[in-house]
C-alpha cells in the first residue's frame, strides 16, 4: 500500500491510463469532433490559474487538473475517442442530428412524464451539474446518434412485448421458502413442516439462511411470469395453495417452497393494454439499444486504429502534447485535461478544499503524525470499514476483497479511496477523538437496543388519518390475525406491508422511532394498537409476540458493545466537526463562482471594528 501522511494526501502520483472496452458510451458527445478542437483553441486563451482560495490558502488550476487526470484522464480520453468514432460513423453513413432533433426529443421525453419541456430541461441539468448546451451537445446528441445508428438492430418482437405484459399483469404466486445449505437439510425440514403444516413460517425463522425473508416467515413478495428465474418460477407456479414443493437447487443452496395463495392475472381494458404495450416496446427497445451500441462500438474500435500516447512513455516524448490518435487525428493533451475540469472540476475542487481545510485544522491542533503511525491508522480505519460492510472470515477483516469491492476490481484506484475517503475519516477522527466518552447509560441503551426483546407485529400504513380509522374499525370488529393481514394486503400502501400481507420486522428499543417503540412495547399477543402517526404516514399495529433474547448477560457483550457506541459517538462529533470546519473557513471557489467569509473571520472583523460590523 501507499504511504501517506496524515497532514497531507500525496497528489504526485503518475496516472496510467488504458483504452479499455467502451465504457460511458453515453456519456460524451458532440454535433462534430470539430466543436472539442475548437474548445481545445479556446484552451490556449488566457484562463484563471487560481481556482480556490482556502483561508488564504491558494489551489491552483494545475492542482485541479492533475487530479481530474490522475482519477478520469482516463475516462475522458475514452470518451473523447468514442464521441469520434460516432461523429465518423455518421458522416460515414449519412446520419445527421440536427439541433431540431435534439430539441423534439427533449420534448417527447418531457411529455412522457407530463412535463413542460423547460422543466425537464432544467431537472437534468440541475440532476447532472451541467449547462444546456452541454445537455445537447454532449448527451442528447450521441443519445440520438447511437439511436440512429443502432435502431435497425432495436427491433422488438410481439412475443417480447406479450411476456413483459405478462410479467407485469398476469397472474402471480405468493410463497413463503425454506433456505438451507445442503439438500439432506431441506428433505428432513420439509418432513417436519409436512407433519404440520402451520408450523412452515417458524420452520423458516429458525432455520432459513435467507436472512432478509427468515425475518418474514420465509414470505416472498409474488413471484411473476418471466421474471428471469425459470426453475423458480415454474416451481411456484405448480403448487396449489398450502402445498409443499420438493427440495430443489438454486445455485449452491436448496429451497423448499410452501404456496400460500394464487394471484389471478389482472383484467385491462383494451386502450390500456394498448397504451401498456406501446410503453413496454420503448423499454425494451432502450433495453436493447444499450447492447447494439456496445457491439456498434466493438465494431468501430476493432476497425480503427486507436494509439494511446499517454500510456507509452516512448510515445509521450516523440508526441509532445498528445494523449493519443484516433485513424491519425491526434487527440491533444491539453483538450483531455481541460475537458476532465469542464466534467469533473467541481467535484475535485471540493474534495481538495475539503481536504486543505483538515490539513489547516489538523496544523492548528498540533496533530502530528509520522509517516509510519499515519500508515497504520489508515489500515485500522480501511480493516474497521472492511468488518463494518460483512468482509469478515474467522473473526479477521478481509481487507483485500473489500478493497477490491470498494474499487470496482480496479487496483489503481485504491489510492485514490484512501486519499478520497480514508484519510479524511482519520483527519477528523484524530481532531475530535479526545472529545468522546462513553457512559454507563450509553451502554445499557445499546444493549437493550441490541439484545433486548423485540416485538413482532403486522403493520398497516396510510397516507391519511380518515383512512386509517375507518380500516382500524373494521380490524378492531374482527381482531384476527389473519383478517389483520387481508386488510394489510388490501389497503397497505407500503409495499412491503401490503405484498406481505402486514408483516414488518420486529420493532426493537432505541431505533430513532420513539412512538412506533412505544406503542409496540405497550401491546401485549394478539391486541390491536390505536392509530399512530409516523412522519407523513399513519398506522396501527397488530402483536403477535415477543422475540426472546439470546444474551441475557450484558457483560457478555460489554466490549463489543463499548466499542460500538465509541465508534457511534465518535462518528457524530466528526460530524459536528466538519460541519464546524465549514462555516469557520474562508473559501472563495472561482470554478463554481461562490464564497462565503467564514464565521471566524465575522467575528474576527466585528471585534477589530468595535462591534460595528452586522
Amino acid at each position: 500500500m501507499a504511504k501517506y501522511m496524515l497532514a497531507s494526501p500525496a497528489h504526485t502520483r503518475s496516472a496510467l491510463l488504458t483504452l479499455a472496452s467502451v465504457v460511458a458510451i453515453c456519456v460524451l458527445g458532440a454535433p462534430g469532433f470539430a466543436d472539442a478542437q475548437q474548445r481545445n483553441e479556446a484552451t490556449q486563451s488566457p484562463r484563471v490559474q487560481t481556482l480556490a482560495v482556502v483561508n488564504g490558502s491558494s489551489i491552483s488550476r494545475q492542482e485541479v487538473a492533475n487530479e481530474c487526470m490522475r482519477r478520469f484522464g482516463n475516462e475522458v480520453l475514452e470518451s473523447l475517442i468514442n464521441k469520434m468514432l460516432v461523429f465518423d460513423e455518421c458522416q460515414r453513413l449519412g446520419v445527421t442530428i440536427t439541433e431540431k432533433d435534439v430539441n423534439d426529443d427533449l420534448s417527447a421525453k418531457a411529455k412522457q412524464l407530463g412535463w413542460t419541456t423547460e422543466r425537464y430541461v432544467k431537472f437534468l441539468c440541475e440532476e447532472k451539474g451541467i449547462s444546456v448546451d452541454r445537455l445537447k451537445r454532449d448527451i442528447l446528441w450521441s443519445e440520438l446518434a447511437l439511436r440512429r445508428l443502432a435502431e435497425s438492430q432495436t427491433q422488438v418482437s410481439p412475443q417480447e412485448v406479450s411476456e413483459r405484459l405478462e410479467f407485469e399483469f398476469g397472474p402471480k404466486v405468493q410463497v413463503r421458502q425454506l433456505v438451507v445449505a445442503s439438500r439432506t437439510e431441506a428433505e428432513q425440514l420439509r418432513t417436519a413442516a409436512e407433519a404440520d403444516p402451520a408450523s412452515f413460517e417458524k420452520i423458516c425463522k429458525q432455520h432459513s439462511i435467507d436472512r432478509n425473508s427468515a425475518s418474514l416467515g420465509g414470505l416472498l413478495p409474488p413471484v411473476r411470469l418471466n421474471s428471469g428465474f425459470p426453475e423458480f418460477e415454474n416451481m411456484a407456479f405448480s403448487l396449489e395453495p398450502g402445498q409443499l414443493s420438493p427440495p430443489f437447487p438454486v445455485e449452491d443452496q436448496f429451497v423448499v417452497m410452501k404456496c400460500i395463495r394464487k394471484i389471478p392475472a389482472e383484467e385491462l381494458a383494451e386502450g390500456d393494454i394498448s397504451t401498456a404495450s406501446e410503453r413496454i416496446k420503448s423499454e425494451i427497445a432502450r433495453e436493447k439499444l444499450r447492447g447494439a451500441a456496445l457491439k456498434m462500438f466493438e465494431r468501430m474500435q476493432a476497425n480503427a486504429k486507436i494509439v494511446n500516447v499517454m500510456n507509452d512513455p516512448q510515445l509521450r516524448r516523440q508526441n509532445p502534447g498528445v494523449a493519443a490518435t484516433v485513424n491519425g487525428k491526434p487527440v491533444q493533451l491539453k483538450m483531455v485535461s481541460e475537458e476532465s475540469i469542464v466534467r469533473f472540476g467541481k467535484k475535485m475542487l471540493a474534495v481538495l478544499i475539503r481536504n486543505r481545510l483538515l490539513e489547516q485544522s489538523l496544523q492548528a491542533a498540533g496533530k502530528t503524525l509520522d509517516e509510519e503511525q499515519t500508515r497504520q491508522l489508515i489500515d485500522e480505519e480501511i480493516a474497521r470499514v472492511a468488518v463494518e460492510r460483512g468482509f469478515v472470515a474467522q473473526g479477521q477483516p478481509q481487507v483485500q476483497p473489500f478493497l477490491e469491492f470498494m474499487t470496482r476490481n480496479d487496483a489503481s484506484k485504491v489510492e485514490f479511496y484512501i486519499e478520497d475517503e480514508v484519510w479524511p475519516s482519520i483527519a477528523l477522527q484524530e481532531l475530535v477523538r479526545d472529545n468522546v466518552e462513553v457512559t454507563e447509560e450509553d451502554i445499557q441503551k445499546s444493549f437493550d437496543a441490541n439484545y433486548g426483546p423485540r416485538v413482532e407485529v403486522r403493520a398497516i400504513m396510510f397516507s391519511d388519518h380518515r383512512s386509517a380509522s375507518n380500516i382500524w374499525k373494521m380490524a378492531t370488529a374482527n381482531p384476527t390475525e389473519e383478517f389483520f393481514g387481508q386488510l394489510a394486503n388490501q389497503y397497505s400502501i407500503e409495499p412491503m406491508s401490503k405484498n406481505n400481507f402486514g408483516h414488518i420486522p420486529p420493532v426493537q428499543k432505541y431505533s430513532g422511532r420513539p412512538t412506533l417503540e412505544q406503542e409496540a412495547f405497550s401491546l401485549q399477543p394478539g391486541e390491536i394498537s390505536k392509530v399512530i402517526q409516523l412522519g407523513d404516514y399513519w398506522t396501527f399495529l397488530y402483536c403477535r409476540g415477543r422475540t426472546q433474547p439470546k444474551v441475557t448477560d450484558i457483560e457478555d457483550v460489554r466490549e463489543y458493545i463499548l466499542r460500538d457506541v465509541r465508534t457511534r459517538k465518535l462518528f457524530v462529533e466528526m460530524e459536528f466537526a466538519r460541519q464546524k470546519i465549514f462555516k469557520e473557513s474562508q473559501i472563495d471557489n472561482y470554478l463554481t463562482g461562490t464564497s462565503q467569509p467564514g464565521e471566524a473571520y465575522i467575528r474576527q472583523t466585528r471585534e477589530s471594528d468595535g462591534g460595528r460590523t452586522q
